[in-house]
């Protein structure tokens, strides 16, 4: 019920911060807020099936208050048609340098959006993306939820 309960803030967080925008895909996995291991991935799954548009991938995350640091390092890996693979790591900045939380909260918990692949025209096909946690610690605690968010941005134009 708690993670039930953190899935639907997260979704609601963004929503309000993407009403005027074109949302392709949403998808939210739970985390085991006790302990994200290096090797426990989030995997998402989709489709691209308008390769005319550039595309905008968000990584949403939800931690807890208790989260002991203040920053996360997240490396993703995408892989798609024709053996396309893109990896690289990424840094979501968590707090300001007086330890105040960057993101939006409700009660203790705290939710980021943060953009890491931009304006990337991608290919008609399945795709699946994987975010693993990449932090010096092994195991990591307080990350509650994990999500990917694309969204269709303009139209790319060809060279005639």
């Amino acid at each position: 019920m708690k993670y039930l309960l953190y899935s639907l803030l997260l979704v609601g967080f963004f929503q309000g911060c993407s009403v005027s925008e074109n949302i392709y895909y949403e998808q939210f996995e739970d985390v085991d807020p006790k302990s994200w291991k290096w090797e426990d991935a989030k995997k998402f799954e989709f489709e691209v099936t308008d390769s005319s548009h550039l595309y905008n991938l968000f990584c949403g995350l939800r931690i807890d208050s208790d989260y002991n640091y203040s920053n996360i390092w997240l490396i993703y890996v995408l892989r798609g048609p024709n053996g396309y693979m893109r990896k690289d790591q990424f840094q979501v900045v968590l707090s300001d340098n007086f330890g105040k939380w960057k993101g939006e909260g409700v009660s203790n918990l705290i939710s980021y959006r943060t953009p890491f692949i931009k304006n990337q025209q991608l290919k008609k096909g399945k795709y699946t993306l994987e975010i693993f946690q990449n932090m010096r610690d092994e195991s990591l605690e307080h990350v509650n939820n994990v999500g990917l968010q694309i969204l269709k941005g303009q139209l790319v134009l060809e060279n005639k």
